[in-house]
């Protein structure tokens, strides 16, 4: 069987963001995308966050991962469907808005559709849709990933955060801090 750890890793880190928004009483639109070659909607904006907790325990659940021709990485396609998930919903005047994502971060590409990385964080940042990245990597600290170069200094222009991920604690430290930015 294929075994990705850091895409399993994503996924506890993702249902561990949506617990500490539970239990921190938050009132949050919640949507989830996969991707990986390509970028699924699995659950537009939600309110119910059981149904998001289970959508992630589906998207973890190695049968079903399995299915999906999502195997390379291409961030920009996810961080379009995250962005036009705010337009589609008519919520980009909403208060707190913000866009998580956890990746493995090995993805250079710059553009997608005829708009450049730099023309999505202008958008972001325009409609006040922070992007936080959590780059899932055992051991790789900030900079071992070749395009860590490229990804921390894009969402941080979108008024976002980058956290190079290398274990459980410093995975859980990102979680909680993106926890705590947005208010909901």
């Amino acid at each position: 069987p294929v075994i990705n750890r850091t895409f399993y890793t994503a996924v506890a880190a993702s249902e561990r963001f949506v617990r500490l928004r539970i239990a921190g009483g938050r009132a949050d639109r919640i949507g989830i995308i996969q991707f990986g070659s390509e970028a699924y909607v699995v659950t537009p904006f939600t309110t119910d966050y059981q149904n998001a907790v289970l959508s992630l325990k589906l998207i973890g659940e190695p049968r079903a991962w399995n299915r999906f021709n999502v195997f390379g990485t291409t961030i920009i396609q996810g961080l379009d469907q995250g962005l036009e998930l705010f337009k589609t919903f008519n919520l980009l005047d909403g208060s707190d808005n913000m866009l998580v994502i956890f990746t493995d971060g090995n993805d250079g590409e710059t553009n997608f559709r005829g708009r450049t990385l730099g023309d999505m964080m202008a958008e972001a940042r325009r409609n006040a849709i922070p992007i936080y990245m959590v780059r899932l990597g055992y051991g790789q600290r900030l900079g071992d990933v070749t395009w860590d170069a490229l990804w921390k200094p894009m969402v941080e222009r979108s008024g976002g955060r980058f956290y190079a991920a290398s274990d459980e604690s410093s995975v859980l430290r990102a979680v909680a801090d993106i926890d705590r930015l947005g208010a909901g």
